[in-house]
Order: C-alpha cells, then sequence, then structure tokens
C-alpha cells in the first residue's frame, strides 16, 4: 500500500517536494518528460537533465510510479521494441512497484510508417484482442520485473453488438497471463454520463482484486458529451464510486488524483490538498 498520489504537473514540482501537497507518491507520464527524436536518430530519446534531477529528488523521498501513455499495447502493429527499451531504462532508473498503459491503441500504419495518433483509441472488445494484448502484458511484466497493469478506457457511446465487455477483457488478460487492473473512476463515470455503460453492472463483473491502482479526476461538458479532462475535482458521483469499491478491492496500492496543471489555479492549492485528504480518508475507512 503507497498511499495516496498525484499525477506530475510542472505546476507543482516544488509542492511535491517541500511536502506543501500531502503525497504519497508522485505518478508520471514518461511520454511528456522525454522527446522521441525519431528511430533513425543513434540516441532516440532525449530527457532534459532538470527534469532528471527532479525526479530523482522525488524519488529520494518517496515512489514514482510510470504510466504511460504512447505504448499502443492494443495495436495491430508489433510493440514499439525502442520504446519499451527506453521504458525499461526508467524503469531500472526510479525502480516503481508497478507501471501501467491503457487498455487501448495510438499507433497505426500510414504508407509503412508508424504513425502516433496522440489519442488512447478503444479496442474491439474481443477474444482477439485478450489474444493480442495479453502475451504483451506478460511479457512486459517478465522483462521490467514487476506488474504490468491495464487501464479501463474512455467510450464516448456504446458500441453495438460486441462480443465482450471491457470488464470481460480486464478480466481474462488478468487470469491468463498475470496482468492487473488501474481502475480509473472518472473514466468509467465518463462512460455511464455518456450512456456508453452501466456502473454497477461493470463494477460487478470486474474482477477486483485484480485492481492495483485507481485514478479519480474531473471532467466537464462540451457539445453534449463529458469529457475526461482531468479539469477539477472529482464530482460527487466519483467519489461514491470510490467508497463503493476501496473496500473491495483487496490488492489496492493506491489513489491518484489527475488534475492538469493548467487547472490548478481555478481548483486552487486548497482544492487539490482536500482532493488527496478525501482520498486518504477513503483509505483510511477501510484501513
Amino acid at each position: 500500500m503507497l498511499g495516496v498520489g498525484l499525477l506530475y504537473q510542472p505546476a507543482w514540482r516544488d509542492l511535491v517536494l517541500d511536502g506543501t501537497l500531502p503525497v504519497d507518491y508522485l505518478e508520471v507520464i514518461p511520454d511528456t518528460l522525454w522527446r522521441d527524436r525519431g528511430a533513425a536518430e543513434p540516441v532516440r530519446f532525449v530527457s532534459e537533465p532538470e527534469d532528471r534531477r527532479y525526479l530523482e529528488q522525488v524519488r529520494a523521498r518517496m515512489p514514482v510510479l510510470l504510466h504511460g501513455i504512447g505504448l499502443s499495447i492494443g495495436s495491430a502493429r508489433p510493440l514499439d521494441e525502442g520504446y519499451v527499451d527506453e521504458l525499461a531504462a526508467w524503469v531500472e532508473w526510479l525502480d516503481p512497484p508497478w507501471l501501467s498503459e491503457h487498455l487501448a491503441y495510438c499507433a497505426v500504419e500510414e504508407q509503412g510508417e508508424s504513425v502516433n495518433l496522440g489519442l488512447t483509441l478503444p479496442l474491439a472488445l474481443d477474444e482477439e484482442t485478450v489474444d493480442r494484448v495479453g502475451p504483451r502484458v506478460r511479457a512486459l511484466a517478465e522483462r521490467l520485473g514487476r506488474p504490468f497493469l491495464l487501464e479501463n478506457n474512455v467510450y464516448y457511446f456504446a458500441t453495438p453488438a460486441e462480443p465482450l465487455t471491457e470488464p470481460q477483457v480486464l478480466n481474462a488478460i488478468s487470469a491468463r497471463y498475470g496482468g492487473g487492473v488501474l481502475l480509473d473512476l472518472h473514466n468509467l463515470w465518463v462512460n455511464v454520463r455518456n450512456g456508453a455503460m452501466s456502473a454497477p453492472s461493470y463494477l460487478a463483473e470486474l474482477e477486483l482484486s485484480a485492481v492495483r491502482e485507481v485514478h479519480v479526476a474531473g471532467g466537464m461538458e462540451l457539445d453534449g458529451f463529458y469529457l475526461d479532462a482531468h479539469s477539477g475535482a472529482p464530482p460527487e458521483e466519483v467519489w461514491a464510486l470510490l467508497d463503493q469499491v476501496v473496500a473491495a478491492c483487496p490488492n489496492l496500492g493506491g489513489i491518484t488524483f489527475e488534475l492538469l496543471g493548467s487547472w490548478g489555479e481555478e481548483v486552487g492549492l486548497a482544492g487539490v490538498a482536500a482532493v488527496l485528504d478525501r482520498a486518504r480518508a477513503a483509505l483510511g475507512a477501510v484501513r
């Protein structure tokens, strides 16, 4: 059990280090802190020395988790081995207790080249996805030497005639290939708000013993859709889901608050701290 964490944003670099924000760990999206110069370059991935020094300072005080957005684990294309090599180097450097990615894809083929679309797009919910993603999860966990979690995705509308549900896909990958789950409760609430699924049905079907981490966040309405915008404190519906699942997840290791730094001023320092304290209280009630 790590406790309560915050997704890294430059806006609260110092606030994490000096203890102003009450966090037990920091979660980092490595794709935002390295620059991919292309597979043809002798040194493909470059990160700023200042960022590396910062992460070393944080790691000396608390755990650092890695949460990827660019692996495209569900893509029909083979995994990008150069990307995996860089991820492995960061795992060796920062020693996270686990790491995670989205049950999604972002890489497609265009004229024989891999193109990153910059979005985590949902996969078909079927056995083919299980058979493609599951072995990759197992191989990554074995290579990186720690659990590899998959995060439930956002669906802005229901897709008809899917052979499986997302919980069934996650359950199958966990059971057959040893994967774990990062349960993003705001993603689930986005899907409920947009009419794509039912929260009670989803949680009743998901094997909650596979959940190692939970995300909470806030969103916004835009053009008739509710967006996973990470733009504020979690709505009360997300807190209700958290209270429901925390007690039912025996292997839960952390609750992470996702907030974009551009919304930090609007939420306020006290508001961010209040979210972290409320998440900690949810854990404390179970303990």
